[in-house]
């Protein structure tokens, strides 16, 4: 019996061991993903901007859900419980877009093109892959904690995020789901 004891100790400290990094790796992942995904909104603004295109584009939108279900899927996560953290992303986004806009109308860019919208959006689909491969790895490990949420939020750094888009994106972080 006490062997048995000995051995399940020592299995849970090695696991105990792993984790930390592991978790850790995660957040990281995430947080740089989640960073490079805001960052691009500049691109997005400027070919818009350049292309007379409006910021906000519900049938995009709508695809990138879509998509973002089916990566939920194949890392692991309820599809469903995806859904408000997309729609958070897409909206912290829009919010960046707006202010790189209302930036641009007083002091214009100068020497700068944007990157063209198809190469864009791969770009943010490979994030949006990480982000969610992340999220799945993070919660095989257990649920967000507090002191995660702190980190996250301290880790987002993009231009033109807000805290409350900060806040926003969190939030919905935490209603993610493995599946069942």
């Amino acid at each position: 019996m006490r062997q048995i004891v000995l051995l399940l100790s020592s299995l849970f400290l090695a696991g105990s061991v792993f984790a930390g990094p592991v978790l850790a790796n995660s957040i990281l992942s995430l947080s740089s993903a989640l960073n490079e995904r805001m960052l691009i909104m500049k691109d997005v603004a400027g070919y818009k901007a350049e292309h007379h295109l409006p910021v906000e584009d519900l049938v995009r939108e709508q695809k990138v859900v879509s998509l973002a279900q089916e990566e939920a899927k194949d890392t692991g996560l309820d599809p469903h419980s995806v859904v408000p953290f997309i729609q958070a992303q897409m909206d912290v986004a829009k919010a960046i877009q707006y202010r790189y806009l209302a930036d641009w109308l007083s002091s214009p860019e100068q020497n700068w093109r944007p990157k063209h919208l198809d190469d864009v959006r791969k770009t943010i689909s490979d994030q949006d892959r990480v982000i969610l491969s992340s999220i799945s790895q993070r919660l095989r490990a257990g649920s967000f904690s507090e002191k995660d949420k702190l980190e996250i939020s301290s880790l987002l750094n993009a231009p033109n995020l807000s805290d409350t888009d900060k806040s926003h994106l969190v939030n919905a972080l935490l209603l993610i789901k493995h599946r069942t």
